[in-house]
């Protein structure tokens, strides 16, 4: 099942799911539109997709999107972003990648990036897998990917107090902590195809902020170096 969290995403949402449902014709693509106010839930309905809402945030649209995908018995899921950055044709790669992990991060950093990604935030988003990755214990390179692929029971571990505000680096750290594998595959991405970052503008300096602490307290709390079981991916 894809998860595709959407807000103020009407003039791309349909042209994502458009590129889901050709690579995979057969899988059901989820948009959680969280606090737009434009078309997104028409066009991504108009699309084929299954439209839900959630309360206004990331995290909160991910978390319900996730909810459904477990209470519908998925047998993987995969979130994406609704702006045309992440390409559809990295899904089969992702979900390969899958069988042997319980988490697959779309990394822009372990190959060629695909766009050139600006000097500024390509150093923010360095220096945050390097903070990530001292608490996690392991080296991750993209924190800030929302293109990730997750087996069920690896959701099941973590949505019960899943994170109400981000769910960026925190999350990765979390998983990690949790006794997940965690694994990151290079995949190129496409520049932003319109609208508006969530890490943009003025407020992002306080995102990164709340980022560098939350991720900072996952590190700090109890580690499990116990996995939940897993079952193939189908």
């Amino acid at each position: 099942m894809i998860v595709l969290p959407a807000r103020n995403e009407g003039p791309r949402v349909g042209r994502v799911v458009a590129e889901v449902r050709r690579i995979l014709p057969d899988v059901e693509v989820i948009v959680v539109e969280n606090g737009s106010v434009d078309d997104t839930a028409e066009a991504a309905a108009r699309a084929g997709a299954t439209v839900l809402r959630s309360g206004p945030g990331y995290a909160r649209a991910l978390r319900a999107g996730f909810a459904h995908a477990l209470a519908a018995g998925a047998p993987w899921v995969v979130q994406m972003d609704a702006d045309e950055q992440h390409p559809a044709t990295a899904l089969p790669g992702l979900l390969r990648a899958l069988e042997h992990a319980d988490l697959v991060v779309g990394s822009r950093f372990l190959g060629a990036p695909g766009y050139r990604i600006p000097v500024h935030r390509r150093t923010a988003i360095g220096a945050l897998g390097a903070w990530a990755s001292v608490f996690a214990g392991q080296r991750l390179s993209d924190v800030t990917s929302g293109l990730r692929a997750w087996r069920p029971e690896a959701l099941a571990a973590l949505v019960a107090d899943f994170p109400e505000d981000i769910a960026d680096a925190n999350l990765l750290v979390r998983a990690v902590r949790r006794g997940l594998r965690v694994r990151e595959i290079a995949t190129p991405m496409r520049p932003r195809a319109g609208g508006r970052s969530m890490h943009a503008g003025p407020e992002s300096a306080l995102f990164a902020l709340r980022m560098l602490v939350l991720t900072a307290h996952e590190g700090l709390g109890p580690r499990i170096d116990r996995a939940p079981p897993r079952v193939g991916v189908g």
